[in-house]
């Protein structure tokens, strides 16, 4: 029999800290039907600091209210290849949010007073075999600047679209960042050019709500390799981007994964 695979936790501290402070207010007789109400107008008063503090207890409170999704990552390889491949087209990402975010009014500053419409799109995201999962939050602003919050653990911060457009802005000074930022953009490129890899349902042991499997295309494995009993993929190099060329009649607006390959020594791009 198969080991059961464990899962990256998301929201970790939060429900700690959420249950804690349930038990709290539930021996002194001040519990309300709406705890989680409660909590973040408690966590509000006391702890935030930035934005980000209240987008990651807007983001929990959904979570309560079981209104994220939550993906599980069948291959904690797929995490690297995200990582690492380039991102050369953010357009087709910002399509994929206009189409299946939820229209909200979202924050446009630090201060949390100048308030537009957007289009906001969320969800957890759990890795095979480590320990802190990601919850990724995208906001499309009508000025077409896709901002990103990220949380991983303790740590949690805001990406923007505006930033790649600044060759010295943190996504490239610094290692980790770049790598997050290339995640949180490559996964959604991902998941739009290989739908069928996005399935109800989760594993096994999992008792959570709004579901879904993320498997590996072989799109974009070369081989498989096998180093003592367990099976690798090796994952070709290469990027997605979105066809915008009316030579792609079928294709048009479609976001596709181009692989780079050498040939006589030359490097050529397929698509």
């Amino acid at each position: 029999m198969s080991k059961h695979k464990e899962y990256s936790k998301t929201f970790g501290i939060f429900y700690d800290n959420f249950r804690r402070w349930c038990r709290d207010m539930a021996d002194k007789g001040e519990l309300s039907n709406h705890p989680e109400e409660q909590f973040y107008d408690f966590f509000l008063k006391n702890f935030m600091q930035s934005i980000d503090d209240a987008t990651a207890m807007q983001l929990f409170v959904r979570d309560v209210r079981h209104e994220l999704l939550h993906i599980y990552m069948s291959d904690a390889h797929l995490q690297n290849f995200l990582k690492q491949a380039d991102v050369k087209d953010i357009s087709g990402i910002k399509k994929y949010i206009a189409e299946n975010g939820n229209k909200v009014f979202v924050n446009q500053d630090d201060q949390m007073e100048n308030i537009v419409d957007g289009t906001n799109l969320a969800f957890c995201l759990h890795i095979p075999d480590e320990r802190q999962g990601y919850v990724f939050c995208y906001s499309l602003y009508e000025n077409d600047e896709l901002r990103i919050f990220v949380n991983h653990g303790m740590e949690q911060f805001h990406l923007s679209s505006l930033d790649y457009e600044n060759k010295k802005s943190i996504v490239y000074t610094d290692a980790e960042i770049n790598e997050i930022a290339h995640f949180a953009l490559n996964i959604i490129a991902y998941i739009s050019c290989f739908p069928e890899c996005l399935t109800d349902g989760a594993p096994h042991g999992i008792k959570t709500e709004n579901n879904h499997r993320l498997a590996t295309s072989e799109k974009v494995v070369d081989a498989m390799e096998s180093e003592g009993g367990i099976v690798n993929p090796h994952f070709r190099r290469g990027y997605f981007k979105r066809l915008e060329s009316d030579f792609y009649k079928n294709k048009k607006g479609q976001i596709i994964f181009v692989h780079e390959t050498v040939v006589n020594a030359t490097a050529k791009t397929l698509e």
